[in-house]
């Protein structure tokens, strides 16, 4: 690739990979795109990106083609290979032979695999912030020649920026999640205000009384609290006549 080309390529990737406001934000996709940009910027044959879920129950596999995709799902099924280690980790792979893999016991199935797909060198970069890891991106090489300082500098970069994307959106999300569970305990507070309201005014008795009921009927029917006062506000329930 051309300097000046590369150097186009290069701010592209960032301006991407930065850019997660978006209404239709999608982490599986932008994972994807991670592998892609890595697969032509950096001097590997393809890229590989697995995530965990926000509560780290479930992993993800994305890759620059169908292969490597197969390859990285594999690795999750089997909880092997170099993604899961650096995952695991949140330390960076060195670039390493396949080869020299057989040896590892964590990883059998993976590297017979990478092997009959025709890969020969494997590294990885943690999508880590704070020293959590997110997930991992994996480099896949199939040809000769190994992979310099330099390039694993920048797919870490790349790696660096899409996760502060990633946690970018999630915090988004849980911000998200906050207000909606605090909506709704508003809501539920002004109902079972309005019906506490209501049916003191009916049946002449105190506020703290007209609760007591509301509660009782609640408890007798086995019902949310709330729905009971929806249905004194809206549909006139008199729960101390039904409970009588």
């Amino acid at each position: 690739m051309p300097e000046e080309s590369r150097e186009e390529g290069l701010a592209a990737a960032f301006v991407d990979l930065a850019d997660t406001l978006v209404s239709d934000f999608d982490v599986e996709q932008h994972a994807h795109r991670l592998a892609r940009h890595c697969s032509r910027l950096v001097d590997v044959t393809a890229a590989g990106v697995v995530l965990a879920a926000a509560d780290g129950a479930a992993l993800t596999a994305s890759a620059s083609d169908e292969r490597t995709h197969a390859l990285e799902l594999a690795g999750v099924e089997w909880g092997e290979g170099p993604a899961v280690d650096c995952w695991r980790t949140a330390r960076p792979l060195p670039a390493t032979p396949l080869t020299h893999t057989r040896a590892r016991a964590g990883w059998p199935r993976f590297t017979g695999r990478a092997l009959d797909l025709g890969f020969h060198l494997v590294a990885a970069a943690p999508l880590r912030a704070r020293g959590t890891a997110v997930g991992a991106l994996t480099f896949f090489r199939d040809r000769p020649g190994t992979l310099h300082d330099a390039q694993l500098r920048l797919g870490q970069a790349l790696a660096d920026v899409a996760t502060i994307g990633i946690l970018q959106r999630r915090a988004v999300a849980e911000q998200a999640a906050v207000a909606a569970q605090l909506q709704n305990a508003l809501n539920s507070r002004v109902v079972i205000e309005q019906a506490k309201g209501a049916l003191s005014q009916r049946r002449s008795i105190a506020v703290d009384e007209a609760f007591r009921v509301l509660r009782g009927h609640a408890r007798s029917t086995r019902r949310p609290l709330t729905d009971v006062a929806r249905e004194v506000v809206e549909d006139g329930l008199d729960p101390a006549a039904q409970d009588g």
